[in-house]
């Protein structure tokens, strides 16, 4: 696979969601050249790449500020910034966390006995910047529709999510997400 690049959303103008309408705010990419974990940041319709710094050498404490605020500790850390020239197109994917994913029946058991597979709704872009124009995004991939309909046309078994099977994997998948003293207590 190889290394990525990541992509941070912080412009609130770009407003780009999965089909289901829930806002992403973070892409892997490997369209820049030689792809090395860097994390670019989209922001005001501009694209800048965050040039790290190593916060071990003599100079690193001012890249790297810690207070605390209440009972909690915050790590700010400073990076310089380059920006990417245009026009440039690049493709981002990732997935979306609060769209549920499709459920596939295997025909063996997974760990813990389950027989079900989650697979995660992907969503991928297309950021497309030109100097003077605000930015332009297209959604690539399809809707989970179309993403069920992808996996059963390669001979998998989707769940629907109606199903006996799909409805138990659910309560199981949230009841392990709740330990029981938790859920007690609430």
């Amino acid at each position: 696979m190889g290394m990525f690049d990541y992509v941070l959303i912080l412009d609130d103008r770009a407003d780009i969601r999965c089909p289901a309408g829930h806002p992403l705010r973070a892409f892997q990419t490997k369209d820049f050249e030689e792809p090395s974990m860097a994390t670019y940041l989209l922001s005001g319709g501009r694209l800048f790449c965050a040039l790290g710094t190593d916060t071990w050498s003599s100079g690193g404490a001012e890249a790297v500020r810690w207070h605390v605020s209440g009972m909690r500790a915050v790590r700010e850390s400073r990076y310089e910034l380059r920006e990417v020239p245009g026009p440039r197109r690049v493709r981002v994917h990732d997935h979306c966390d609060a769209c549920d994913p499709v459920l596939v029946r295997t025909d063996q058991r997974r760990s813990l006995g389950d027989l079900v597979s989650e697979h995660p709704i992907f969503v991928d872009f297309t950021l497309t910047f030109r100097a003077g124009e605000p930015l332009q995004v297209e959604r690539t991939t399809g809707t989970r529709e179309e993403f069920k309909r992808e996996l059963a046309g390669r001979g998998l078994h989707v769940l629907e999510d109606s199903e006996p099977l799909a409805v138990a994997h659910r309560e199981l998948a949230q009841a392990d997400r709740f330990p029981r003293a938790a859920r007690w207590r609430a």
